[in-house]
């Protein structure tokens, strides 16, 4: 499985205040009531943390290509727990297995390509940064989100750190992988029903010991 560099945004604040001198209030994006707006603070504050010796595990080409980057349309993200897949039956509806996420993903774009990703968060008091990089998922994610699947969304395990691509057809949940992973028996960027997905991911989360995996 590929490494996922991701800078938590409380790691990011810290390293700008280290990096500059600027009040510590000035260099976290501030909370805005827009998600598109909470984007853009966090794409601007992402330029200033892609460094000559970051820009590459960040996913970008050189340390200058983040001067040019811009966001892609979002990505919703939906969770799917590790408690709702045990108590999954066959034959139910698999959406019902689905937990909108507070987050939701902007791919950022550099040199006509998906290079990394910002994320926002939806809190009580607005949307703010929640994280930089994932330049991996990103790409992937992108790179099956197409003309097919123009209304794509994003489904993340979070107990095995998988990801795949979800659309509906006719109200029937599809997911696509999107690496590959040699727990799963599918080809990466081809949909699935999401019933034969859970199928395969069931006896992981029955045997699953709560350990990092």
């Amino acid at each position: 499985m590929r490494s996922q560099h991701r800078i938590p945004m409380i790691a990011a604040a810290l390293l700008l205040t280290a990096g500059c001198a600027q009040h510590r209030g000035e260099n976290a994006p501030p909370q805005t009531g827009d998600a598109q707006q909470a984007a853009s603070n966090a794409l601007a504050t992402f330029q200033k943390l892609v460094t000559e010796q970051n820009y590459k595990a960040l996913g970008f080409t050189s340390a200058d290509e983040v001067k040019s980057a811009t966001l892609a349309p979002p990505l919703a993200l939906y969770n799917i727990g590790l408690d709702r897949l045990k108590g999954y039956q066959a034959g139910q509806d698999a959406n019902a297995l689905l937990t909108a996420s507070s987050e939701t993903i902007y791919p950022v774009t550099a040199g006509g390509q998906v290079r990394s990703s910002v994320t926002v968060v939806k809190k009580e008091t607005g949307y703010t940064t929640a994280s930089f990089g994932n330049a991996d998922i990103a790409q992937s994610l992108s790179r099956y989100r197409g003309a097919n699947t123009p209304d794509g969304f994003a489904v993340r395990i979070p107990a095995f750190s998988m990801y795949f691509l979800g659309n509906r057809v006719e109200n029937r949940l599809m997911l696509t992988p999107v690496s590959e992973d040699s727990r799963l028996p599918f080809r990466v960027g081809v949909a699935v029903p999401a019933e034969d997905v859970l199928k395969a991911i069931i006896p992981l989360a029955q045997a699953y010991n709560g350990l990092p995996m």
